[in-house]
């Protein structure tokens, strides 16, 4: 693997080799992903503003042609394998969407039923990304699907079925025939604490409704930047493809030079925890931590272990590690550098998703709040119920939903005990975060021209004529 070359080099003292290798690669698959963009423009960003005019009955060009399929799944395999902070989440939405009127095409179909179909589309994208099917629903209706029939109800639940039974047969390829095999890539699995499993006390739920507040806030400050930087990109760059190419290469070398030079200014080594009541799971935890200049299977770098890694194990290592894994110190610089980063990212001329830097920068934060409600009472939750916490607030308030992301979430916990916790903290972020502005996916909605989105309510200037 390209981390596995660089820590090689970094072991070896070849600090530079290993820098201009680690750019070389990551920067060479941002622009294979590029030029994915560059054949079909549609297949950039996450693809869920697009799914969510087309249900409204925007009929926008291209946005669910094969073509579009075949640019958005390499281009999103590339844009993550390129360590630029998306996720595949929004990606496999707009997949799951065209699959749906690809089944469709050919058959005498009105527009209604075509819409219906995409629906269902949207809802085992959803399944098979985070392994939740029932948020897979839960996302059609909220976030989706403009009109619903009762019918859709069955209907997006018979696909989120066979998505999630597709995707368990197809994890059985390399273990015991008949046994069934989970994605792991979402499975957040069991919050424990030194054996004990992670709880809250009542009155600390208004401590999660202040994250809430907060998640709310970053969220809004967010999607006021990021609109900012794509009203500039829509004037100064996105009417050149040669512009935005450039862009992305410029971008991706920002970002992994960021990458490389802040684990290596951390420059601290911190002992691996050693533990003999360590679980299974929580070895694979230390085991997941990076050395980046440190001694190997004694020592580790904090912030290169939240940045120099796969987001997924990342995301891990904060909702599990114990508390003093990472300090206040790396949690804030993590948490600063990569909101920047993706904030910045989101937008550009790659397919990307913007689910998994928010939990990622979300958990972050969460951790952070934690340690520092910890240590003035130690009564306190455990920090990575409340790094959950905080992942679900930025999350919420970027994208403004509730029910869905509570039951995704849920899923990929397998801890119902949260859902009051999470709950309070979603109604919170979106109430916050819409005091300032919309949501990401109608903020890029409304930036682009010629798309007249019919909206849920009317808008309050008409109400009175």
């Amino acid at each position: 693997s390209k981390y596995g070359q660089v820590y090689d080099l970094l072991e070896h003292g070849h600090v530079a080799h290993a820098f201009f290798r680690f750019l070389f690669i990551q920067t060479a698959f941002a622009a294979v992903a590029s030029i994915f963009v560059w054949i079909e423009p549609v297949s950039a960003g996450s693809g869920i503003p697009e799914v969510k005019c087309y249900l409204n009955g925007v009929d926008l060009p291209r946005v669910v042609d094969p073509k579009t399929l075949i640019c958005k799944v390499l281009g999103v395999i590339c844009s993550v394998s390129a360590g630029l902070p998306v996720g595949k989440e929004g990606p496999m939405v707009h997949s799951g969407a065209v699959v749906a009127t690809t089944v469709a095409a050919g058959r005498t179909r009105n527009d209604v039923q075509k819409r219906d179909l995409v629906a269902c589309g949207a809802a085992a994208g959803v399944c098979t990304a985070f392994s939740a099917p029932i948020g897979g629903i839960l996302f059609a209706l909220e976030e989706g699907a403009s009109y619903w029939a009762p019918s859709l109800t069955w209907r997006t639940f018979f696909c989120s079925m066979i998505a999630f039974t597709t995707l368990l047969v197809l994890n059985t390829i390399g273990t015991t025939f008949g046994k069934l095999g989970f994605n792991r890539l979402f499975s957040f699995g069991n919050f424990l604490y030194e054996g004990r499993e992670s709880s809250f006390a009542v009155y600390e739920l208004a401590i999660f409704v202040l994250i809430g507040v907060l998640g709310g806030l970053i969220g809004a400050i967010f999607n006021n930047t990021n609109e900012k930087i794509t009203h500039w990109r829509i004037k100064n760059i996105n009417h050149s493809k040669k512009r935005r190419f450039v862009e992305v290469l410029l971008v991706s070398m920002l970002v992994s030079t960021i990458s490389f030079l802040l684990p290596l200014l951390w420059g601290q080594c911190k002992a691996l925890p050693d533990d003999p009541n360590f679980s299974e799971s929580e070895q694979e935890l230390v085991e997941s931590l990076v050395p980046f200049r440190c001694v190997a299977g004694k020592e580790y770098n904090e912030v290169a272990s939240l940045m120099f890694t796969d987001p997924g194990d990342a995301i891990r290592l904060l909702f599990h590690m114990r508390k003093h894994a990472f300090s206040f110190g790396a949690l804030l610089l993590f948490f600063l550098s990569y909101i920047s980063l993706a904030v910045l990212v989101y937008g550009i001329a790659v397919p990307s998703g913007l689910f998994v830097p928010s939990l990622l920068s979300g958990a972050a934060f969460g951790r952070l709040f934690g340690n520092l409600a910890l240590r003035l009472s130690p009564n306190l939750a455990f920090s990575n119920t409340y790094a959950l916490i905080g992942a679900a607030a930025v999350l919420g308030g970027m994208a403004r939903m509730t029910i869905s992301l509570t039951v995704i979430l849920l899923e990929c916990t397998g801890n119902e005990q949260f859902v009051l916790p999470l709950m309070l903290t979603l109604m919170t972020a979106r109430i916050v975060g819409g005091v300032f502005n919309e949501d990401l996916y109608h903020i890029h909605i409304h930036l682009k021209k010629g798309v007249n989105f019919l909206e849920a309510e009317l808008r309050s200037i008409t109400r009175h004529h």
